[in-house]
């Protein structure tokens, strides 16, 4: 052998066959096939070597001029060579057992027949050992393999859409063929950057019977492609990106597939189609919030996101969306569903969609936006029919505790809530503040916003803001105010029965003001017949509140016929402290309940309730245009209001 050709062979990585003296003549037509074949390797003949290998041979291993370097990447190995055995398989077919250099490595040839009769190269096999398990890799399938990742990061860097769908599996081939047409150019750009200028191409593969695995090398990190043997070819089926960077994507198909679940999603909801985005969205944001949302409330990006950049996040197994422009930002949050079975594609549903206006800086989460529409409007019906138990279902815990929990039904009908009766309801507005949820509405005409948080993952109303003149903008703080004046009514009127002293007592106690207790309730046994008229007064209709730091007061009715209740902070609460009873503009139809009370006690004029006619009953006949006074108001002979105004 030349030095010449030594040379060039070993830099090919090439087992040089030189048959011995000992194999005489017998190998003489293998050994011509097999020389052919390292000659016009030696050569770089790309034509000489399809001409010395079968057609199978030369169109997987040679069909691309690179061939002739990755030859030199399977590192085939050189040194003198003897045919040691050849086994004839047929008439066209022959495997010959060649030993190479001083290791005596043994390399394995298949040769063929050609249509012109002549016997080439078909296949070339290599001993390889791993893990203590040998195993005999072809080099056709080897060649094929590396050819085929030429040919995907030539199609990848140019982003030809034909080539790139052209030379993935039908699996990898639909979920990419599916993308929008933007994030495939993304994905391909993802791929094939991060490799440094000028490298060579340095492919680490391990091969299986029908899966392969090839590592290249990036600036940081490794892109992974894992390819499978489809007939006679190998094809892409994955591709990863092994990064500390920020482009690390653990799973290409995974994320196309999670990208067509998106867009799935997006265009099921911009067609408002109820039963697409039940297929393609978590059963738990389904249900309780796209299936009674209003879907025109929020509107989403086009499903080919023709005016968003899409950015996404694989982790473990959720994908994390952004799609954003100049105006917004929107996250789509989704999750993988369990599979049924191994072979089982990966499915992914969208668990939530946050939207975040640039200009507002505001937040806006669709499971907050529709929950809390769906809880609004039972709410409000719950509310219109005054059903504290649903109530108490649709409200906060600090709703619940200082409103709702405290009424029954007889106080909640004395509450001013007759604007919540209206049929019209529209929806106005929403806005966001982390976990607080404005709706802005019309309700019989009127302007209401209603204010839902965030408790344990529900959106429940906390309160109703209002426009009420001389009263408070919240609905929890005006009835709160209102709850002891109401209580105190109703205890005055359970008076009236002789029989329920004790409870009527202990409610008059419970809703009054140390002060009213020590001078009032605490010196009696039964509740005196002179405050039998009071809850009569108590509920005219509300006129106004003024809230002090330690005090309120609260108008009731009007100078005609009403009451002034002045209320003090006890206990983290407001109580009953006095209250004014008026029946007129003149000071005789005015009475303070307090000072009447106590006087009467003073005098030993009271009297236990027998036989008393209720106020309220005759109270509703009184002409509008009457002006009522005390005296006109029912009472026994021993009323004490009586001796007061005699006084």
């Amino acid at each position: 052998m030349s030095r010449t050709f030594r040379s060039i062979a070993c830099s090919c990585g090439l087992a040089i066959v030189v048959v011995g003296s000992s194999a005489g003549c017998t190998h003489l037509i293998e050994t011509r096939a097999i020389t052919a074949f390292s000659k016009n390797l030696e050569l770089a003949n790309l034509d000489g070597l399809k001409a010395s290998t079968s057609d199978d041979f030369h169109q997987r291993a040679l069909r691309t001029t690179a061939a002739l370097e990755d030859l030199k990447i399977l590192r085939l190995p050189d040194g003198k060579s003897t045919i040691v055995e050849v086994e004839e398989v047929s008439s066209a077919k022959k495997r010959v057992t060649v030993q190479v250099g001083e290791s005596k490595k043994e390399v394995f040839y298949e040769l063929t027949r050609d249509d012109a009769g002549h016997w080439v190269v078909d296949d070339i096999y290599l001993k390889q050992k791993k893990k203590g398990v040998e195993a005999y890799k072809s080099v056709t399938e080897q060649m094929d393999l590396l050819l085929t990742v030429r040919e995907f990061l030539d199609a990848w860097s140019n982003g030809d859409r034909g080539q790139v769908l052209g030379i993935a599996t039908p699996s990898f081939r639909t979920s990419l063929e599916k993308l929008p047409p933007s994030f495939l150019a993304s994905m391909t750009r993802t791929v094939t950057s991060g490799r440094p200028a000028g490298s060579q191409f340095k492919p680490h593969a391990s091969l299986d019977d029908k899966v392969a695995v090839v590592k290249l090398p990036r600036l940081s990190g490794e892109c992974v492609i894992t390819l499978e043997l489809e007939g006679e070819h190998w094809r892409v089926s994955d591709i990863g990106i092994e990064s500390k960077d920020d482009d690390q994507v653990p799973s290409m198909h995974k994320l196309a597939r999670a990208v067509n679940s998106c867009t799935s999603f997006l265009t099921a909801y911009g067609r408002g189609d109820k039963a697409g985005l039940a297929e393609w969205s978590s059963t738990d944001f389904y249900e309780g919030s796209l299936s009674i949302g209003d879907l025109s409330q929020a509107k989403l990006p086009d499903s080919q996101l023709s005016e968003h950049e899409l950015q996404v996040k694989l982790r473990g197994n959720r994908a994390d969306f952004v799609l954003k422009n100049d105006e917004e930002l929107i996250q789509i949050d989704m999750q993988r569903v369990t599979e049924t079975s191994l072979d089982a594609p990966p499915k992914f549903v969208v668990s939530d969609v946050t939207i975040y206006e640039v200009d507002t800086k505001q937040e806006k989460r669709l499971s907050a936006l529709f929950t809390a529409q769906g809880m609004l409007e039972l709410f409000a019906k719950a509310l219109s029919l005054r059903d504290l138990d649903a109530l108490k279902q649709c409200s906060t815990r600090d709703l619940t505790t200082r409103v709702w929990s405290k009424l029954n039904g007889g106080t909640v009908t004395a509450m001013p809530l007759d604007l919540f009766d209206a049929d019209e309801f529209e929806f106005v507005t929403a806005s966001f503040q982390g976990a607080l949820t404005r709706i802005e509405v019309r309700q019989g005409g009127r302007p209401l916003t209603y204010m839902l948080r965030d408790e344990r993952g529900r959106f429940l109303v906390d309160d109703v803001q209002w426009q009420i003149t001389g009263v408070p903008s919240s609905m929890k703080t005006t009835v709160e105010i209102l709850i002891p004046i109401q209580d105190f009514a109703s205890a005055i009127a359970l008076g009236r029965e002789p029989q329920e002293q004790n409870a009527a007592l202990d409610q008059l106690r419970a809703n009054s003001s140390n002060d009213f207790n020590r001078l009032v309730w605490s010196q009696c046994r039964f509740v005196p017949n002179s405050g039998m008229s009071a809850d009569t007064f108590l509920r005219a209709p509300l006129k106004g509140i003024a809230i002090g730091e330690d005090e309120v007061s609260v108008q009731l009715g009007d100078t005609r016929f009403g009451a002034k209740v002045s209320l003090r902070r006890e206990f983290d609460r407001f109580i009953v402290d006095d209250i004014l009873l008026v029946a007129g503009t003149d000071e005789s139809q005015r009475l303070a309940l307090k000072h009447s009370l106590r006087t009467q006690l003073a005098r030993g004029e009271a009297r236990a309730p027998t036989g008393v006619v209720p106020a309220s009953a005759t109270q509703s006949s009184t002409p509008r245009n009457k002006v009522t006074r005390l005296a006109d108001v029912p009472h026994d002979d021993t009323d004490p209001f009586a001796s007061d105004r005699s006084q």
